[in-house]
């Protein structure tokens, strides 16, 4: 078995005992390229002596490999410099890239300038920064792009060595209004569609050459804006994080020394993101790209940055990503249930400065603080940009478990420092997954049979039609009753840590569409019987084409590392022309006014707010409280008429109740969202079944639901 290249690791400095260089290097014979075979993995590495100069004549002898503490055999190894016109075989790529295949391209060096939302002043020392970054001495196949943080993911100019367009894509990426930025990385998005198009059947035929990598950049950066999209949809946040992510990420298949350069003013990670964040950082290392933070945060974070390691002579780096701390955590809970949980938003890596270092050092860099005089730093990265070492070895890998790998390099002379990756995640070699808190879930349904250690349920509800396609609002629904709660007496709360994953499957078992969330959530002691009484409810939409498909969804207690999983069946029918309903949604709470971060193609989401619906249809009998339900009208365009609603209430197969309430009329979008509530006073013990029609001129459209209600 092949691992990815990109099992790539280490960024940590490391100096040991030994000997004196050779004052006259003897010429280097050319070397290889370096293959990865069975079993072999590869990382890129930069070494330098106690002046910051780079070493070049290394050789494998000089250096030592420690994967989890023991020492590695080194299969290859040698030195890569900016004239190479290849690297990293191209065979390799198929595995780096989980399963896509690359043409045979030369050895690109991709930069990505990345400004993250930025003050004036910022601003305009990231503009300085970049300006004398472009002035230094870059080979021909090094090409840099320009993106914009702002919420989303925005491309000001892709990858390309033409310095004069750069210096115009950086004046405006650092004097440029945000607002505008939106419109032209889609206009830019567009172009880049277009272009791919047009080149596709000419790249694959064409030989290695200026044209099949322009071609594959240009892939390279539509698949990170795609990505990114998706990704921003599936998440709660749309932070930088996952922006990062899909920049990494989308750039594993370029063979290559890759670098992201990140300005920022310090880097936030709330509590609910760590694990995401911790997924980024492997990612990057997956994919062989090194980021170098740029913190501009002024002169006042100096005194902070001291008290760690300097960026230009970066030290042992933290042998593992930023640790989980006792985070906050929200769902979708009732009024008393959400007192329950405090927002994760406002739990944040203490250090804003120091998550940015740790970024930086773990995937290969070093931080750049805000010196008053970029010129020395920046010199440094384009000299890690244009030579380093490759070395290939052995990992001793057990089992593929997702859990995080310490790697050192180690060399035999005292007058150098080694620059790497911190480590990596021992994902298998193929392994799709984005997030490494997917990797027990993914396995838990792959079981057979499937883990069911406590209950959950998981339902798709069905809402509009679309462009051939069928909306979906899938509900996943958690009663936390059954899930492990740890006193975390140092401070003062109890905690639980839940995982979900929803995967939609068509008929051949491909993923068409996928869910995932990492939720750590936590309860001062007072409230912890309401939190028990709880239920913590997430929602996605999905568009599904006719046909039949699976739903798996599986949620993780990792408090307690206990799994469980459900598989059913969906069929979606062909879309009907004219008037139609969504399914039937019991009610657990309204949530007023609807969230700026909701995404406005929610089902859920209506003028008054977002309704949180409940899978569970057994009812307590009150004298108090509503039964609250929720479905979605969607009008004939053409009708005059409007729409006539009937309800009528079912007891154990008799009609009890009818009612003919009018509807408001059609909103922008064309259709009604509705909120039915009756007392509960009304509901005797037993089974019920609602039965809801709508009529408009000669169409009728009509859903039912049942549910029980307890003495």
């Amino acid at each position: 078995m092949r691992l990815p290249i990109t099992i790539l690791m280490a960024a940590c400095a490391c100096a040991s005992a030994a000997q004196e260089p050779p004052k006259t290097p003897a010429p280097a014979a050319p070397q290889p390229v370096i293959r990865a075979g069975t079993q072999e993995a590869l990382l890129d590495v930069v070494v330098r002596d106690r002046k910051g100069k780079l070493v070049r004549n290394l050789q494998s002898k000089n250096i030592e490999v420690f994967d989890e503490g023991a020492r590695v055999k080194v299969t290859g190894f040698r030195l890569v410099t900016a004239s190479d016109s290849s690297g990293i075989a191209a065979a390799n790529g198929s595995a780096a890239s989980g399963g896509r295949s690359l043409d045979p391209l030369p050895q690109v060096r991709l930069v990505s300038l990345v400004f993250e939302r930025l003050g004036n002043d910022a601003r305009h020392q990231a503009r300085q920064a970049s300006l004398e970054f472009l002035k230094d001495e870059l080979a021909q196949n090094v090409y840099i792009a320009v993106f914009i943080i702002d919420q989303n993911l925005h491309v000001v100019q892709q990858f390309t060595n033409d310095r004069d367009v750069l210096r115009k894509a950086i004046e405006e990426a650092t004097t440029t209004q945000y607002t505008q930025f939106g419109a032209q990385s889609e206009a830019i998005r567009k172009q880049l569609e277009a272009a791919v198009s047009a080149q596709a059947s000419a790249a694959a035929s064409a030989p290695a050459g200026t044209g099949a990598a322009a071609a594959q950049m240009a892939q390279v950066t539509l698949n990170i804006l795609r990505f990114h999209e998706n990704l921003a949809r599936t998440q709660q946040s749309r932070s930088s994080i996952l922006a990062l992510l899909s920049l990494a990420r989308e750039q594993q298949p370029v063979p290559g020394r890759k670098t992201l350069i990140y300005f920022s003013e310090g880097m936030q990670v709330p509590g609910a993101m760590i694990e995401t964040f911790n997924s980024m950082v492997g990612a990057a290392n997956r994919a062989g790209v090194s980021v170098y933070g740029v913190d501009l945060r002024g002169p006042a974070a100096q005194g902070q940055a001291a008290q760690s390691q300097t960026a230009a002579k970066p030290q042992l780096a933290a042998s593992s990503p930023v640790k989980k701390q006792e985070n906050r955590g929200e769902g979708s809970l009732t009024p008393d249930e959400a007192k329950v949980f405090e927002t994760s938003r406002n739990s944040l890596h203490a250090n804003t400065q120091q998550t940015l270092e740790t970024l930086s050092l773990d995937t290969g860099g070093f931080l750049i603080t805000n010196t008053g005089d970029f010129r020395a730093l920046f010199r440094k990265v384009s000299e890690d940009v244009q030579a380093y070492y490759e070395v290939a070895y052995v990992p001793l890998i057990s089992e593929y478990d997702g859990k995080f790998r310490k790697i050192a390099v180690k060399a035999d002379r005292s007058d150098v420092t080694v620059q790497t990756r911190s480590g990596y995640f021992a994902l298998p070699p193929k392994e799709s997954s984005v997030f490494i808190y997917e990797v027990p879930l993914r396995h838990a349904l792959n079981a057979t049979p499937l883990p069911q250690t406590f209950p959950f349920r998981s339902a798709a509800l069905r809402f509009r039609q679309e462009s051939g396609k069928l909306e979906f609002g899938l509900v996943i629904e958690v009663p936390m009753k059954d899930i492990a709660l740890t006193d975390d007496k140092a401070n003062h709360r109890f905690r639980a840590h839940l995982s979900l994953l929803a995967l939609f499957k068509d008929e051949h078992g491909e993923i068409v569409e996928s869910f995932s969330r990492d939720l750590p959530v936590s309860a001062e002691p007072d409230k912890l019987e309401v939190l028990r009484r709880g239920n913590f409810i997430q929602t996605y939409h999905v568009n599904l084409a006719p046909g039949p498909y699976t739903l798996d969804s599986v949620v993780m207690d990792r408090e307690a590392g206990k799994l469980s999983a459900q598989r059913t069946s969906i069929k979606v029918q062909p879309p009907a022309p004219g008037l139609g309903i969504s399914s039937l949604a019991l009610i657990r709470r309204v949530e007023r006014p609807a969230g700026s971060d909701d995404d406005p193609q929610d089902p859920f989401l209506f003028d008054g707010g977002r309704v949180v619906p409940t899978l569970d249809d057994a009812l307590q009998a009150s004298a108090a409280g509503d039964l609250s339900y929720y479905f979605v009208i969607y009008p004939q365009s053409s009708g005059a008429d409007r729409p006539q609603l009937t309800m009528e209430f079912l007891k154990d197969g008799a009609p009890i109740g009818k009612a003919s309430p009018e509807l408001p009329a059609a909103g922008k979008d064309g259709r009604i969202p509705y909120i039915a509530g009756l007392p509960m006073a009304n509901f005797s013990p037993g089974q019920y079944e609602l039965r809801t029609t709508v009529k408009q001129g000669a169409s009728i459209a009509e859903e039912r639901t049942t549910f029980l209600v307890h003495p």
